[in-house]
């Protein structure tokens, strides 16, 4: 039986994989971009399984419940070849569409962890918690609207101790990097110039925000409120009733996504799986609203 999060049934008492299934129709939608059908099909698999109630939503625990092999999951994720910055760009449009969004809410997104081997891990201040903690930090667009929000694109931020160019131990750097496999290009910045580039590459997507608000760690950046201003972005002050309310969309999002998409469970240690992880956790979110079922968003920003 295959139900999604929230629902108590199965999803129009459709089964997986017959002629119909409204999660067919999405994944088409969504994984157009990949080149092989195979690729097409293991990303649906793997949305499948983030939609499947049960504990974990890494690799093994859901490659049990969907009753495969949990090789293939880790292949498509880890080593096959294709794009997730073009499922974003697919995502992120049809969000827009569905969230209809009042604005756009940057911000970051702790990711508990501990240990050398997976990219980006460092004891570093993570702004929404107001500590210091074991982590990984993500940074992420979510569009939000008067009764929902999604994420749709997203950066792993790499701290000085992961950027062999500035770090004291630069030789054992470049080996955790190559052993995570971290492109040359990504490299440690300030928190606010990754998120511009987000900006432009959803602007490069056809999509503009009808204002941002920016989370802590943004919002008193003179030169990020300024880069706002030349591109033409509107930034709403986080202080009114209404940007409240978004404010708590986005947050009620990101716990959501965690707590039922599996987003901070992918135990892997690449770079590009991360990266695929949180894009396929995001696909799920997705399909969840536009399935109408999210309940705890569902109260209107005043």
């Amino acid at each position: 039986m295959f139900a999604v999060k929230g629902e108590s049934k199965v999803v129009t008492g459709i089964a997986p994989n017959a002629a119909g299934d409204p999660l067919r129709t999405f994944a088409e939608e969504m994984f157009r971009p990949l080149a092989r059908v195979d690729q097409r099909a293991k990303a649906e698999l793997y949305l499948r399984g983030l939609l499947l109630d049960g504990g974990r939503k890494s690799m093994q625990p859901m490659a049990e419940r969907l009753g495969v092999n949990h090789q293939a999951l880790q292949q498509f994720v880890t080593s096959s070849t294709w794009d997730f910055a073009a499922v974003r760009a697919v995502l992120a449009r049809r969000a827009e569409l569905l969230v209809q969004p009042l604005a756009w809410v940057l911000g970051e997104c702790v990711f508990h962890k501990e240990g050398n081997d997976s990219p980006g891990v460092a004891r570093q201040y993570a702004h929404d918690e107001e500590r210091m903690v074991d982590c990984q930090l993500g940074v992420t667009v979510q569009l939000v609207g008067a009764h929902t929000a999604a994420a749709v694109d997203w950066r792993l931020l790499l701290p000085e101790s992961w950027d062999d160019a500035i770090s004291f131990h630069g030789k054992e750097v470049q080996r955790r990097r190559r052993r995570c496999g971290i492109p040359d290009r990504e490299r440690y910045r300030p928190m606010w110039t990754v998120v511009l580039d987000l900006l432009d590459e959803l602007a490069g997507w056809g999509l503009r925000p009808p204002a941002v608000l920016a989370g802590p760690g943004l919002v008193v950046v003179p030169e990020f409120r300024a880069a706002l201003g030349q591109r033409g972005i509107p930034c709403s002050s986080p202080s009114s009733e209404q940007s409240e309310g978004i404010l708590d969309r986005a947050r009620i999002n990101l716990e959501e996504m965690k707590d039922e998409f599996g987003l901070d469970h992918f135990e892997g240690r690449s770079w590009v799986g991360w990266n695929r992880h949180v894009t396929l956790s995001s696909v799920a979110y997705l399909y969840s609203v536009s399935r109408g079922v999210r309940p705890r968003m569902h109260l209107r920003i005043p």
